[in-house]
């Protein structure tokens, strides 16, 4: 049987307790003190009994804690000194689930369109092969993963998808950086799209007969409209030149050519900015590389400046003009008095 929120509580505050380093051993009585300071109830011995075995034992859980108790220090202790309830636990059916949902996912990564699938279903693959190799779920001191801090609302991207596959238009309520207060718009959706863990509508705004990017972060609410929309969108060819979110509808794309410090040759090799990237040249001089996009584009710039002295614009003449002007900015900042 699933556990209630409650015993999920007591259950983390079990194995707090039991990690903790500088109170080893924590025996019944303490670890029921530990429950009324930081939950506010009473907790009897028969709760907790059944806690640290369900923890041990149920397989609804999956926790299989090494839950042992220590005779001579007259408490209780992890026989595994890095297990932890941090890591991914899931139930033998939730198990099963996820291992059909990953073989699924599996037969359409070849897909142009979900190449982008790749690496999380091999990610996990990995994970869930390592599991139920050991017995141990691989928490974040063996494996980390980059999540956001903030994940858009649930109920708006259901929203935003719903229009989007129903082909409906929506007023959305946004708020710009620097603006007090939201406005409304009505918008064509077309796609949502995620850019270093932010979401983005891409969506043609009716008033304005222009396609625009709207950050879900910046979007109170939304909501469905009765009209309906039939705009044709290309994602692909809209993003061509595009080396992140924004898009210079009025701006021809250009080639860009970057000279790259020797030292950072392979990690360019191995991670390449764009997929219109050629390279020209690799020596012990360095990477030059040529790209096709956007000269204007923000993106572009934070990626060239991210690399310091270990990059060199060579074309177009006027984005190396201001990147030099960057440098000499930022070195003003050090400069002593």
């Amino acid at each position: 049987m699933p556990a209630n929120k409650d015993a999920l509580s007591r259950y983390r505050i079990i194995d707090e307790a039991l990690r903790n380093r500088q109170k080893t051993f924590p025996n019944k009585k303490e670890l029921i003190l530990l429950f009324r300071e930081k939950l506010g109830i009473e907790v009897a011995n028969r709760t907790l009994e059944e806690d640290l075995q369900n923890m041990r034992n149920n397989t609804d859980l999956g926790y299989l804690a090494p839950i042992a108790y220590h005779p001579t220090r007259k408490g209780y202790y992890y026989t595994d000194p890095d297990y932890t309830l941090n890591g991914l636990r899931i139930s033998a059916d939730d198990l099963e689930k996820l291992k059909l949902g990953v073989n699924i996912l599996s037969e359409f990564e070849g897909l142009p369109y979900l190449s982008e699938l790749r690496q999380p279903i091999e990610q996990l693959e990995r994970m869930m092969q390592f599991g139920m190799r050991t017995g141990k779920w691989l928490n974040n001191r063996i494996v980390q993963m980059e999540v956001p801090a903030l994940w858009p609302d649930k109920s708006l991207f259901a929203t935003l998808l719903d229009a989007i596959t129903q082909q409906q238009q929506l007023e959305i309520s946004y708020q710009r950086f620097g603006i007090e207060t939201p406005y409304n718009v009505i918008v064509n959706p077309f796609l949502l799209k995620e850019y270093r863990n932010r979401w983005y509508l891409v969506a043609r705004n009716v008033q304005l007969n222009e396609i625009r990017i709207y950050g879900l972060d910046r979007m109170p609410s939304a909501r469905i409209l009765s009209s309906h929309c039939s705009d044709k969108f290309d994602s692909e060819a809209f993003f061509q030149y595009a080396l992140g979110i924004t898009v210079f509808q009025d701006e021809a794309p250009e080639t860009i050519e970057l000279l790259f410090d020797a030292e950072d040759a392979p990690y360019v090799l191995s991670n390449p900015l764009h997929q219109s990237q050629r390279i020209l040249q690799n020596d012990e001089q360095g990477l030059h590389i040529c790209l096709n996009l956007y000269p204007s584009s923000y993106e572009l710039r934070m990626l060239i400046r991210s690399y310091g002295h270990g990059v060199r614009v060579l074309k177009p003449e006027k984005l190396a003009r201001e990147i030099a002007g960057d440098a000499r900015k930022t070195a003003a900042l050090y400069r002593q008095d």
